[in-house]
């Protein structure tokens, strides 16, 4: 008894604590000055450099050490004249390590890390601005980092404390990107997602040498194009319009440049492309089929770098570097086509002119180790003149194009703690489109009419967003936000000169919108991250001065992960859209209408259904299978062509609405690891659309239904710096109409009340306008299309810090014949004296084409 009375005499020594807040190794060091009283402890498992705040009721050695060390399971116990910090039984303390990943030599952040304890297994990714939060036990002695195209890292954890740990990866080649497979790279692959290496966007052959992100997506099961070698993205079945386009987090309306044939991003400026076919993430909404999420470079920290790629069709260049070093960073690339400068000028003006570019500019400043601010903005241009004495299609008119994209955003990311990070996006985004043409045209027998016309189609946002994530443990991530967003739609805006018809007497109709978001989402993770729920929810809701809809979207995905690298995943989405593209069976010009749900057109609405199964081999081969079935209800179509040429307020009611069905599977084989590279990919499916008011009321195929659809692409690594490639896609027939019958149509060009008809023709008095007689809507199917491409980067070494780079190839080495645009009609030349036959004709764009580019980089 005397000794214990002399053991708790220790603990109930008086002692006055010099401050209310400190470390807990502070006071521990304070206590053993002021007492002389031996502390014995493990740093291993004591978190010494947590802040922790006193009462100021404490007046002994025993009271200040049960309140700094509460709430850490460890307990101060007086043992032989000395104090003992012991854990207490069975008890395991997890501590909380955050930071950001980032590349070693340029200091830019890292999305998609992977971050894992070696021991438990446990691990989460960096989110896509490279912050990772993760729990680890406080015998945990390192934590593993590991990313495609970056050497792991082994990070030694030193005794846990408050402050931000950022780790700095090594890229494994950054001359040649190789795509390869870490540890735990697995972690975060899912069925329906598809987190591409911007490696992979020059891996393989591309069409004239230019680098197409949309492009390499194709390659994956469930994507596809409308047209021969469009990047215009199809997935699933569903329609270009549904698929949300995310640049750095500013939503896209347009994403084609040259009829489609490329896509507005342009390669060299991107670091991180996303694509979710289904299980969408609740933060996302707005559309049906699917996310494109793009994110562009940061710009270097360390020094400043440039490259510049020339090829036949365009030139492109990029500069980064920082204005403070390792405090604030810039990035800019510029891209433009060369077809209007090295072509000539008599060649531009017998069949056209076109021009394009692109401006990616990025400024990213970092204020502390807890907020950064980024500041991005893109610009694309195209610009096209069609003369009417052009040698392919002789018009009656001059015809000028000109549209343009135009995103900025200012973001404001910020570590509230640890476990709490967050990020508020103001953005702008304006899609423009003008055309204009003119002519003289003579009327017999002695007559003339000028014709001059103008229409713009326009749309802008101004939004305000914010997600925030919480890691409440590493068995739970939440994470929530909303925003708002300010629509201003002018779809369309025509005038002229003349009065074809009585659309054009009226004001051209704009629409002002609000549209509302909020969404929460929480991944719960059982059993040692051996199954996986992700439960959400995202609410929408559309406000103009006649008309409000809400929507509730619930989101669910389960995922079972199960021995040898397996796992099963099911997954169920609502989706809803607000806006609608009202499209005409044309190549891919800006002349289609965004235009929004009213009081009588209701919002699109989609339930997602999906089911996988995957299986990785040593983290070098990697197999996946995939169902889904989606329902479509409120689809939006017109049974007219409607564009920007029709001011018509009254288009409402030239839109009807039905349903669509879309089902099918898809097969991914990839090798992603060794000199031999590559990706088989078959996609087998269905796509209906049914509406009351066409075909008679009965299903047809849509006129995106592709049966089959089948990807392969190989690379094979010669040696460091030398590459071969090679990629052969197939895909079913198109859906098209083809009439029973047709009839001659007498009323063509009439005089109708002493005004001419709408549909008067400079041809009128020499041909004969024909009538289709339609049994059945999408009756018949395009021939198949297919080719199969070569290509080659070489690495051609490097002189006073300048690297030189060589990209060749050939597209379609067969020269197969691919329908790029199919029509039946009669034409006629502008003589009026020769006519062609009325009869189906096909025009295929490409044949084989050879290719070639030259980078050089700094």
């Amino acid at each position: 008894m005397r000794a214990q009375t002399k053991q708790d005499a220790i603990l109930q020594q008086s002692y006055s604590p010099p401050a209310k807040e400190g470390s807990i190794l502070f006071y521990i060091q304070d206590i053993q000055r002021q007492t002389g009283i031996n502390i014995s402890y493990s740093s291993s498992f004591l978190h010494l450099n947590k802040k922790v705040q006193l009462t100021g009721n404490e007046h002994s050695t025993g009271q200040v050490l049960t309140s700094i060390l509460q709430g850490t399971g460890i307990q101060a116990a007086a043992i032989n004249g000395k104090i003992f910090l012991l854990r207490e039984t069975s008890q395991t303390q997890y501590y909380t390590i955050s930071g950001f990943v980032k590349e070693e030599n340029s200091k830019e952040i890292i999305i998609g890390a992977s971050i894992y304890d070696p021991v438990t297994r446990k691990g989460t990714i960096s989110n896509s601005y490279g912050f990772f939060s993760i729990q680890v036990p406080d015998s945990c002695t390192s934590i593993v980092f590991s990313h495609v195209g970056y050497e792991t890292v082994t990070q030694r954890l030193p005794p846990p404390d408050d402050g931000q740990l950022d780790i700095h990866m090594e890229p494994r080649n950054p001359l040649q990107p190789v795509v390869v497979t870490g540890d735990q790279d697995s972690v975060t692959l899912q069925a329906g997602y598809i987190k591409m290496p911007v490696g992979y966007v020059s891996n393989f052959p591309a069409l004239l040498g230019e680098k197409d992100v949309l492009k390499s997506l194709q390659l994956y099961p469930g994507t596809g194009s409308s047209l021969e070698s469009s990047s215009n993205l199809l997935i699933r079945g569903g329609g270009a319009d549904q698929n949300l386009y995310l640049l750095d987090g500013v939503p896209l309306y347009h994403t084609g440049h040259l009829f489609g044939l490329f896509s507005i991003f342009n390669g060299d400026a991107l670091k991180d492309v996303s694509l979710y076919k289904d299980a969408f993430p609740a933060r996302y909404g707005g559309r049906l089929s699917s996310v494109v999420d793009i994110r562009t470079k940061d710009g270097n920290m360390k020094g400043w770098h440039g490259k510049a790629t020339i090829s036949p069709v365009s030139a492109s260049t990029e500069l980064e570097g920082p204005f403070v070093k390792d405090k604030s960073a810039m990035f800019l690339s510029f891209r433009r086509s060369l077809i209007d400068g090295l072509y000539g000028r008599q060649l531009t003006r017998q069949y056209g002119k076109y021009a394009l570019y692109d401006v990616n500019f990025k400024l990213n400043q970092i204020i502390n180790n807890k907020n950064r601010i980024y500041l991005s903005f893109y610009k694309g241009q195209d610009n096209m003149t069609i003369p009417k004495d052009n040698i392919l299609f002789p018009l009656p008119e001059d015809y000028k194009f000109a549209w343009s994209n135009i995103t900025a955003a200012l973001k404001w990311t910020k570590v509230i703690t640890p476990r709490i990070f967050t990020n508020t996006t103001a953005s702008y985004s304006r899609f423009y489109n003008l055309f204009s043409q003119s002519a003289i045209i003579k009327i017999p027998p002695d007559q003339s009419l000028l014709i001059n016309g103008k229409g713009v189609s326009r749309n802008r946002d101004i939004a305000l967003h914010n997600e925030t994530e919480f890691t409440i443990s590493n068995t739970q991530r939440l994470s929530f936000g909303g925003g708002y967003t300010y629509h201003n739609f002018a779809p369309t805006a025509y005038t002229s000169n003349v009065n074809p018809g009585d659309a054009i007497k009226r004001e051209a109709p704009k629409y002002y919108m609000s549209e509302f978001t909020l969404y929460g989402e929480d991944e719960l993770r059982f059993n040692n991250d051996k199954f996986i729920v992700r439960p959400g929810l995202h609410l929408g809701a559309l406000a103009q001065s006649h008309s409000f809809y809400s929507s509730l979207q619930p989101r669910l995905m389960i995922r079972w992960n199960l021995p040898n690298a397996q796992y099963i995943q099911a997954s169920y989405a609502q989706m809803t859209q607000f806006i609608h593209q009202l499209t005409t069976p044309v190549i891919n010009l800006p002349t289609d209408l965004w235009v929004p749900s009213t009081e009588n057109i209701k919002p699109e609405q989609a339930y997602s259904y999906s089911l996988s199964y995957q299986k990785q081999w040593d983290n070098k081969w990697r197999f996946n299978v995939n169902i889904y079935y989606k329902q479509l209800n409120d689809l939006v179509a017109t049974n007219t062509v409607l564009n920007i040429f029709d001011n018509s307020d009254l288009w409402e009611k030239k839109v009807i609405s039905g349903k669509g069905y879309n089902y099918g599977s898809e097969l991914l084989l990839e090798k992603n690891t060794g000199r031999l590279t590559g990706i088989f990919s078959y996609t087998l499916a269905w796509a209906w659309r049914e509406f009351s008011r066409m075909n008679a009321g009965k299903m047809f195929p849509y006129k995106e239904d592709r049966r089959h659809n089948l990807s392969l692409a190989l690379k094979y690594r010669l040696k460091p710096g030398w590459s071969l490639s090679a990629s052969w896609k197939f895909s079913s027939g198109a859906p098209f109409t083809l009439p029973a019958q047709i009839f001659p149509d007498y009323d063509w060009g009439r005089n109708i009340n002493g005004k001419l008809d709408e549909r008067y023709s400079p041809f009128a008095n020499n041909q004969i306008n024909y009538l289709p007689y339609i049994t059945r809507l999408n009756n018949f199917r395009l021939r198949a299309v297919h080719h199969l491409d070569l290509g080659t980067n070489i690495y051609l070494g490097h002189t006073n810090a300048i690297y030189h780079t060589l990209t060749a190839g050939i597209y379609n080495i067969y020269s197969r014949s691919n329908p790029f645009i199919v029509s039946y009609d009669q034409f006629v030349t502008t003589t009026y004296d020769e006519i062609y036959p009325l009869q189906l004709y096909q025009y295929s764009l490409f044949r084989t084409l050879p290719y070639i580019s030259y980078t050089l980089k700094f």
